[in-house]
């Protein structure tokens, strides 16, 4: 299997993991504020990989800042997907959140980085109309600004994570990033979070749905799609995770009985028509080029 082809199956399995794990995050959001929770997530992972980080550790000195910065913006962005999730819903802040793809292929563009290719900027619009279908943005009866606004924040800090995830992994690799990053994400989660000074959950299916989020739901699908960027260019990535929004949707379809109507079952086919797309032609000769890395 070409190192591209490695690159796009862990950004599917991880984005299918991030995906299924959604419905879980609905569970408890209001049972803990957002950014505690985003925080208490990282922190939780961070304590999985701080071996691999140690053992790391030289690799991760090429570019310290960046891999810090790289594992705080875990914490952002998904703070400000939770404050959207809780004010929006789950369908439609994820649907604000996946506009990143556009965010970078726009990017990209016009910084002069690349020049997608026809099938990308297709790619990416049919995902957006796909995500948009499938988690129903057209029906949200009143509209919450700070929820949008907290939506289209995680979107743009998306896109700004799977730029510099980018960068930085092609300097330290994939892996030293992944490790690094959510180690020290997950210190500062930490102490971001303050557990020492949270009352203790009623429910004690709030503690575990924490740590399963952090271990199985984060650190493993994390280092999965930050691995994959030192092999695949971000805009592409981008696209490929958009995968997530579909697997919380099965996922809610056949453990929650919600159903699926005609409309979001078309989304589902435009996304994974998308990333079908991508996968099927990123690999050929005629490739878009990838960005050059620079030292952070």
């Amino acid at each position: 299997m070409s190192r591209t082809a490695v690159g796009i199956t862990m950004a599917t399995v991880g984005g299918i993991i991030f995906g299924v794990s959604a419905t879980l995050v609905g569970f408890i959001i209001d049972d803990i504020d957002p950014f505690r929770l985003s925080s208490l997530r990282i922190a939780v992972a961070g304590l999985c990989l701080l071996p691999w980080a140690i053992a790391y550790r030289s690799a991760i000195r090429r570019a310290p800042i960046g891999v810090a910065l790289v594992g705080v913006l875990q914490i952002v962005l998904n703070g400000f997907l939770y404050v959207a999730i809780s004010r929006i819903g789950v369908g439609p802040a994820v649907g604000l959140e996946f506009l990143a793809p556009v965010m970078v292929v726009i990017w990209d563009r016009v910084a002069g980085h690349a020049h997608p290719r026809p099938i990308t900027w297709a790619a990416v619009a049919t995902s957006v109309i796909g995500v948009a279908l499938l988690v129903q943005l057209g029906t949200m009866e009143t509209v919450d600004i700070g929820g949008v606004l907290a939506g289209l924040g995680a979107a743009a800090f998306l896109a700004f994570y799977l730029r510099l995830s980018q960068h930085v992994g092609a300097i330290v690799g994939g892996f030293p990033l992944a490790a690094g990053a959510i180690a020290i994400g997950g210190a500062v989660g930490f102490v971001v979070a303050r557990p020492w000074s949270m009352p203790m959950p009623s429910d004690a299916t709030v503690i575990w749905a924490v740590v399963i989020l952090g271990t199985v739901a984060m650190a493993l699908p994390l280092s999965l799609e930050i691995g994959s960027l030192s092999r695949v260019p971000a805009r592409i990535i981008g696209v490929v995770i958009t995968i997530e929004p579909v697997a919380a949707g099965v996922t809610a379809w056949v453990i929650l009985g919600e159903a699926l109507g005609a409309t979001q079952i078309l989304g589902l086919v435009l996304i994974v028509g998308a990333v079908a797309a991508v996968s099927l032609t990123v690999a050929t000769p005629g490739r878009e080029p990838s960005i050059n890395p620079v030292a952070i």
